[in-house]
């Protein structure tokens, strides 16, 4: 009996220590505000505001921007994806120029490739400042019209 209760207090103990490792975290979930003073957008696609908001279920992240650009239309984009360079469908009201994103993980950076009709438009990286309340996301590539497209967006964490 001794040992059966040795045994069991053993076993609690390997359980209770040997847990797995918990996974690496995602600096993206949480709402981001566009600082719009800090941010350089080529062509001059100026927003007057946009909010970023990531959720984590499971694997997968849920991506929300509501976007005002400078003429006053709205935008809202979202897609669910997890950072396994796949394509995942974007979803858009009114409709964006890109259809798909694949997204991949790389340390802290997330490089997402945006595409129309498996082309690929351009390439945004997501980096965030070493106290997690900066993200900045870097795009190049070209649009729809085939114009060039160098923007760098600077978000803060609310």
């Amino acid at each position: 009996m001794n040992r059966l209760l040795t045994a069991i207090s053993a076993l609690v103990f390997v359980l209770a220590v040997a847990r797995p490792a918990p996974a690496q975290s995602d600096p993206r979930i949480g709402t981001w505000k566009l600082n719009v003073a800090k941010s350089k957008f080529d062509p001059a696609a100026v927003r007057k505001s946009e909010t970023r908001t990531y959720e984590l279920s499971g694997s997968t992240v849920t991506a929300h921007s509501e976007t005002v650009r400078s003429d006053g239309t709205r935008q809202e984009v979202s897609f669910d994806a997890t950072p396994d360079g796949k394509d995942h469908p974007y979803t858009s009201n009114p409709p964006f120029f890109a259809d798909t994103v694949s997204v991949r993980r790389s340390g802290n950076h997330f490089i997402g490739q945006s595409k129309k009709d498996g082309k690929l438009l351009f390439t945004t990286t997501d980096s965030f400042s070493a106290d997690g309340k900066t993200m900045t996301m870097t795009s190049k590539g070209a649009n729809a019209n085939g114009e060039s497209v160098n923007s760098v967006r600077v978000y803060e964490k609310q």
